[in-house]
This record gives structure tokens, sequence and C-alpha cells, in this order.
């Protein structure tokens, strides 16, 4: 076995805080900039979808190597028509809140990689777009540097303007409470819960939304030009497990890659894009 890395002095580690808080601050300036780019006039008419995205990346266990896949499906039918995926070496940490600095730069290659046929006109992203303690998740932010609608679709909460993941799922028990209670002896009810996240302020962050059998939420938010009730919208067609399936069908292909790897090696120079024409819209 290698020999273990010997502990950093206290030096060390108050030298390495110090340049982990001088980048947070750079990247604060950055998110500050950006958010001012987000386009909140445009709203997306759902009748005009043709084509929807997702994203996701999966890493390989215990390296820097990843793969980035962006996986196109036809709307409203909710078929993979195209994938594209590629290796990725992501070298900075994983820091709350700053997300997007991390991901963004493997996933913007993907774009590229794409036929411009199959260009989607929204983009579903694992992790917040508004809901966000600056009000620019990683949702907004590839948004507005791909010049795209996008909607964040979170498992996990962030707490923002009073509002905490305790208190949130209080809320959302007591609307699934209300909901079994509404639909007794409706065969036709969909049971989904919706809860509007408003925050002390007012302002509404976003949606904790559970479609029925499913025990935890997700939280969904508009990344960029995007209205919150299209968001919701777009996010509950695509529902049909907890995950929207644009996000689960990326997260699946990503990981059936990294399981390759695992058999026969790390392909550093893998890329892939690959169009199911069988189910590609006439």
């Amino acid at each position: 076995m290698p020999n273990a890395l010997p502990p950093r002095s206290s030096s060390e580690l108050s030298e390495s805080r110090s340049r982990h808080r001088e980048q947070e601050a750079a990247w604060m300036v950055e998110q500050s900039d950006l958010r001012s780019l987000l386009d909140r006039t445009h709203d997306v008419d759902l009748s005009t979808i043709n084509y929807i995205a997702g994203v996701d990346i999966s890493f390989f266990p215990g390296t820097d190597d990843a793969c980035a896949t962006l996986v196109i499906l036809s709307f409203p039918e909710l078929k993979v028509t195209c994938e594209a995926s590629c290796h990725t070496t992501l070298t900075l940490p994983y820091i709350p809140t700053f997300l997007a600095f991390r991901e963004i730069p493997a996933l913007l290659p993907l774009f590229d990689m794409i036929p411009r046929e199959f260009h989607p006109q929204v983009v579903l992203v694992d992790g917040n777009g508004e809901l966000h303690p600056r009000g620019f998740g990683i949702a907004s932010h590839l948004g507005v540097v791909t010049q795209l609608p996008t909607i964040g679709v979170a498992k996990t909460f962030l707490n923002v303007d009073g509002l905490t993941k305790r208190s949130v799922r209080a809320l959302v028990e007591e609307k699934k409470a209300a909901v079994r209670a509404t639909d007794i002896g409706d065969t036709k009810s969909s049971s989904v819960v919706a809860l509007r996240l408003q925050g002390e302020s007012s302002k509404v962050w976003g949606m904790a939304m559970c479609t029925e059998g499913i025990e935890n939420p997700i939280y969904v938010s508009i990344g960029n030009k995007i209205s919150l009730p299209k968001a919701v919208e777009v996010v509950q067609h695509c529902s049909l497990y907890r995950v929207p399936e644009p996000i689960r069908q990326a997260d699946l292909r990503s990981r059936e890659i990294i399981r390759t790897w695992e058999k026969h090696g790390i392909d550093k120079e893998f890329k892939s894009c690959r169009v199911h024409r069988d189910v590609v819209k006439s």
C-alpha cells in the first residue's frame, strides 16, 4: 500500500483556507455579474417544445475522473432521441453554493456535440436555479452561458430566506395529508403535492413537488428564460419517477459508462454522440 500523506501543518491549513476564501469571494463577484444577465422576461410555450434535455455528471470512484452526459428527449413523448457523453477531469473541489464553477466547464462541450436539429428548447439541471442563497445556482448559471431556458431540480434543500430543510419537509407532509384527505374516493386524482416555497421576504423561491407514491420531494426553481408555473408544468410532465426523466436518463447513461470504465479502465479520450433515429420526430 502507498504511504499515507503526512498531516499538513497549521500554517499549511491556514494558507489553504485563505486561498479558499479568496476563491469564494471571486466566485461571488462572478455570480453577481452573471445574475444580472438573467432573462426573466421570456417564457416557454410548451406547445412549441420539440426536444428537452437533461444533464448529469458521474464520477469514477476515488478519482477526479468523471463522465459528463447530455441526453435529449422528444417532448411530450419523453423518448431518448440523442445522447452525448465525454470524459472529463474535475479538479476544483466541491464547495456548497458554487457547484457551477466545478461542473459547467465539463457540461458545455456536450452542447456542441449535439446535432443542431436536436438542440433542446428547455434544459433540466440536477441542482438549483433561483432557489439559492445568492439566487444563482447551477441551473441559472448554465442558462445564462448557453442562453437556453433552464430549470433547476434539486434533491436536497438549501436553506434560504428563513426557509429550512426541516420546516419545508414539515410543510410538505402537511400538504400530503391534506391532499390524501381530499383524494379519498377520487380514483382519478393524481395526488401531486406542490408547495410554494415562500420565504420571510414574501419572495417565492420555487416549489417543493411530490408525485404520487414518492416519499421525498424535489425542489424546482427557475433557471433562466422560464416562469415558475411553466417550469413546474414541465417538471410535472417529465416526472415518471421522483427524478424527472431527462435528468434520470442522463444519470443512468453516465453511470453505465462509469461501470464500463470500472471493468476495462478509464478512457480519458472518451467522447460519444449517439442519435436514436428510430424515435426521431418527422
